[in-house]
């Protein structure tokens, strides 16, 4: 049975199971020495010097020492074999401890053997040990002292944590990722640095359907790791996001499809179509189209999105980015992403740096394509924009200074008299082929070629006597 307790605050029990009362001072302080070392000899210099930590030893340290070994042989219960529990000889001292009577030893043994059995498949085995193990715990270890014991203590909660790591593990191969979840909880908790924990963590919430959850421990591991250490997430927990995204999600919603109605009888923009075509497949994956008011801008990139759309099963998402005339905010068009592919409210960060690391996680392995349109600056849609991956985004904005790095852009001017031509006789549908040369040719001069014009001028009743400029009117010489 258990004697000496050092998983906590130092106790010894004797053989009838009752604590001793060893008080508190300078023998404890020995003993506890003694016990970073049991069974090996340990030098007096090493005891006066974690009997007396913080202070200098005094003249009569070693005589002192001697009257503390004097009260704790009279103190602890004999050795199994009925000799001396310490021993001595010139310079050093020894306690003998037998099997199974020091906590942190049966510990250590609990957690080798629930490793093995782990190895070796038998996880309901590795459980109960781990379990029993960490049951041995009631405190820090040696808590209270405030002695100098080096790297025990620090070891101890090493031991701790690898016996956390091994039931969690053993749960999940035993199909209890809810125990798991706990039991990695107090892992994370404990020791938040651990990224191996945290990739156990995701993939345990992964296990229970709660894909939500799963991603807001990435992320909270993702914030940790960056902000105490200056490192992203490494392979394992990569590998836990990708997996999770990858995996079936059966609560999750059908992708969105938002994009607006392609415009009908789009005509022209051959070239830049298929510049967009090459950007939204290829490399960087974002493309800018610029231009003046009524250039079609807007209709380019739609009618793009849907030739597209195809190429991105995983959603197509249109956002306005400016409302009532004012750009709306990057934060703003963040929450409802997120929202709108299953990320709860209540999981949105406030911060905007926090959103908008979260949208690029969501994106890094899906297909989505994205267009902004009617970006003010860089700076309103550069949080929105995907970092790796094979999601895309078509961004349209009026201010030709408006520079994206690395992005394709498309300078959108009017459209070439042809086109022009051949929009405005197929917006007007019936009416435009009865209309002569000469006045298609001047309504695309009034219009200045742009496609809100010409479409305009050709559902608008009152710009039909322009069609008639090449036929005399009633009661007119020609």
């Amino acid at each position: 049975m258990v004697l000496f307790q050092v998983l906590g605050p130092l106790e010894v029990h004797g053989h009838d199971g009752l604590a001793c009362r060893l008080g508190g001072g300078k023998p404890v302080a020995v003993l506890a020495a003694l016990l970073v070392q049991p069974n090996a000899w340990v030098a007096v210099d090493r005891l006066i010097e974690a009997t007396w930590p913080e202070q200098d030893a005094p003249a009569s340290a070693e005589a002192n020492l001697k009257t503390y070994l004097w009260r704790l042989r009279r103190l602890l219960p004999c050795h199994d074999d009925g000799g001396a529990r310490i021993e001595s000889r010139p310079g050093a001292y020894l306690l003998r401890v037998a099997p199974g009577e020091l906590d942190a030893q049966c510990a250590a043994e609990a957690a080798d053997a629930a490793r093995h059995a782990l190895t070796e498949g038998a996880a309901a085995t590795a459980v109960e040990l781990a379990t029993e193990a960490l049951g041995r715990w009631c405190g820090r270890p040696y808590e209270g002292l405030g002695l100098d014991l080096g790297d025990t203590v620090a070891r101890l909660d090493d031991l701790r944590r690898e016996l956390w790591a091994c039931l969690a593990e053993a749960q999940l191969e035993l199909g209890r990722p809810a125990d798991a979840v706990t039991s990695l909880r107090s892992l994370t908790s404990d020791d938040p640095l651990r990224e191996d924990a945290w990739a156990r963590l995701v993939r345990a919430w992964h296990a229970m359907g709660r894909p939500a959850q799963a991603l807001a421990a990435y992320h909270e591991a993702r914030r940790v790791l960056a902000a105490e250490l200056g490192v992203r997430p490494g392979l394992e927990l990569a590998d836990a996001l990708r997996a999770l995204h990858s995996g079936a999600r059966p609560a999750e919603r059908p992708p969105r499809r938002e994009l607006p109605r392609d415009t009908p009888l789009f005509t022209g923009r051959t070239r830049e179509l298929e510049v967009l075509a090459d950007a939204c497949t290829g490399n960087p994956r974002v493309a800018v189209v610029t231009g003046p008011a009524g250039v079609g801008k807007t209709a380019l990139a739609v009618h793009a999105a849907h030739r597209l759309a195809g190429r991105f099963p995983d959603g197509q998402l249109y956002v306005g980015l400016r409302a009532a005339g004012s750009p709306v905010p990057a934060a703003t068009v963040l929450a409802r992403l997120l929202h709108s592919i299953g990320i709860p409210p209540a999981l949105v960060p406030a911060d905007v740096g926090e959103r908008a690391a979260l949208w690029r996680s969501e994106l890094a392995f899906r297909r989505v394509l994205l267009v902004f349109d009617d970006v003010a600056d860089p700076a309103q849609v550069e949080p929105l924009l995907p970092a790796t991956g094979s999601s895309a985004a078509l961004i349209t904005g009026r201010a030709g200074s408006l520079h994206i790095d690395g992005a394709v852009r498309v300078r959108l001017g009017p459209m070439s008299p042809r086109e022009a031509r051949a929009l405005f006789r197929a917006a007007a549908g019936e009416r435009g082929s009865a209309v002569d040369e000469p006045a298609v040719e001047a309504t695309v001069r009034r219009c200045r070629g742009l496609p809100g014009g010409l479409r305009e001028a050709a559902a608008t009743p009152v710009v039909h006597p322009l069609w008639t400029t090449g036929q005399r009117e009633p009661g007119k010489a020609a």
